[in-house]
């Protein structure tokens, strides 16, 4: 039995010192669970989906679906923006934020039109313009916009549904008909029934605020969704063969690629181990030549993967590739550049190529969560939405949907662009520095 236990602790020694064993063990479920729990059920706050809002109404209702819907919990309501040849924001228009839809700019905007509501109004009439780069956005949105209405202003909710009864009974069936409740809820329930009559009837806008009437969540949403008008249009992607496929094709292309390009990358220890390296250097050879050698070699290799893979889903699915193909083979090629830059950062760091594929699949998966190739961004918390943008998988996501989806221009992508080639360089200078110290091999 004690021979048994001496291997028993054998065993845990030497995994205790495999760090990449205990990564893949310990560490990367745990920030998995992390972001999945943030997301789907956890106890921090969720991020919150950007929108504009332009309230071109001057009624009172307007104003208090506008302050409710500042305070509501899943959206950041966006309200000025700063021109490009200004120094003071301006509010928005409607049209500019339809633009900023348009460009990607924002998700939606919502309006509330001069003819939002007037005295004759059945329902509570708006205008949404959305870009369905992702559909959960668009039901968060909705959603919200539908609760604060009907948390915020349900006084004028009774009075809606009057007018709307108008329109199918007629006036005279409509009052006889409120009379009658009325009479019969000041008989057993100790009502005024002229109270209730000016509830159904008449705007009280001093008693909109009031939130004692709330809706009842369960039975009466369908019924009061049908007094909230939204007049929705979509802005991009309507022509998209298929969206689905479009929106996510990018982020899992990307993610495969980090995986393919850092094994290529860490392949140096390979031959390190094999003694090619040892060779090489005896030649008239130095370390810069070794590393650039490798790094075009994986840069190829990086954008024949992005490219094959565009194809097969143009051929499988219709994924247009080909009506902005200049433009993709630009995003192609810069996220190509800063993911073998990524590679050559962790053969860099690693001293064994167990320890470098530890520590990248680790970073891999954690930045393929919070940088948008698995599920938008705008779920995660804000202080994680603040951590993916300084991953280079969130800006070749955004980059490729820039592309695919939305068909932009080169201005269009130069900002996503620039940053991962800054990247790029900024990874690839520091690996040098390291290579040429020899602090590798």
């Amino acid at each position: 039995m004690k021979a048994i236990y001496n291997l028993i602790i054998k065993d845990l020694i030497r995994f205790l010192n495999d760090k990449p064993a205990v990564l893949l063990t310990f560490v990367v479920p745990m920030a998995l669970i992390v972001i999945f729990g943030n997301i789907f059920g956890g106890s921090g706050p969720r991020g919150k989906v950007g929108i504009i809002l332009v309230n071109e109404s001057s009624t009172p209702v307007s104003r208090i679906i506008e302050t409710k819907l500042d305070t509501a919990q899943s959206l950041r309501i966006i309200k000025k923006y700063l021109p490009d040849d200004g120094k003071d924001s301006l509010k928005f228009t409607e049209d500019i934020a339809k633009e900023y839809v348009r460009t990607g700019k924002i998700s939606a905007a919502v309006v509330m039109p001069k003819d939002f509501f007037a005295d004759t109004s059945g329902s509570l009439k708006f205008k949404f313009y959305y870009d369905p780069k992702n559909e959960i956005e668009s039901s968060i949105i909705q959603g919200q916009m539908q609760q604060a209405i009907m948390s915020g202003v349900p006084r004028l909710m009774p009075v809606l549904m009057t007018r709307r009864a108008v329109n199918f009974i007629g006036s005279d069936s409509t009052t006889m008909f409120i009379k009658n409740i009325s009479s019969l809820l000041e008989k057993y329930f100790d009502l005024s029934a002229d109270s209730l009559m000016r509830s159904f009837t008449q705007v009280d806008t001093a008693a909109l605020m009031d939130s004692s009437l709330q809706p009842d969540s369960s039975g009466g949403t369908q019924m009061l969704s049908s007094l909230i008008r939204f007049e929705s249009e979509q802005l991009v992607g309507a022509q998209v063969a298929n969206p689905g496929l479009t929106r996510t094709v990018g982020g899992w292309a990307m993610m495969f690629l980090l995986f393919s390009l850092t094994g290529a990358a860490t392949s140096l220890f390979e031959e390190k181990q094999e003694g090619t390296l040892k060779r090489l250097l005896c030649m008239p050879l130095n370390r810069s030549h070794i590393l650039w050698s490798k790094y075009i070699y994986t840069m190829l290799l990086g954008m024949v993967q992005l490219f094959v893979l565009f194809v097969f889903s143009w051929v499988l699915f219709k994924v247009d590739v080909f009506s902005n193909l200049f433009n993709l083979l630009i995003v192609i090629f810069a996220s190509s550049a800063a993911a073998v830059s990524f590679g050559m950062l962790i053969t860099s760091l690693a001293k064994t190529i167990n320890q470098a594929n530890g520590i990248s699949t680790l970073v891999i998966l954690v930045m393929s969560a919070i940088g948008g190739s698995w599920f938008p961004v705008t779920l995660l918390p804000e202080w994680m939405q603040t951590i993916s943008r300084g991953t280079l998988t969130y800006w070749s996501v955004e980059a490729f949907l820039q592309v695919l989806w939305r068909q932009s221009n080169f201005a269009g992508i130069a900002n996503h662009v620039a940053i991962l080639l800054s990247i790029a360089f900024l990874i690839n200078f520091y690996s040098l520095i390291r290579f040429k110290n020899g602090k590798v091999f």
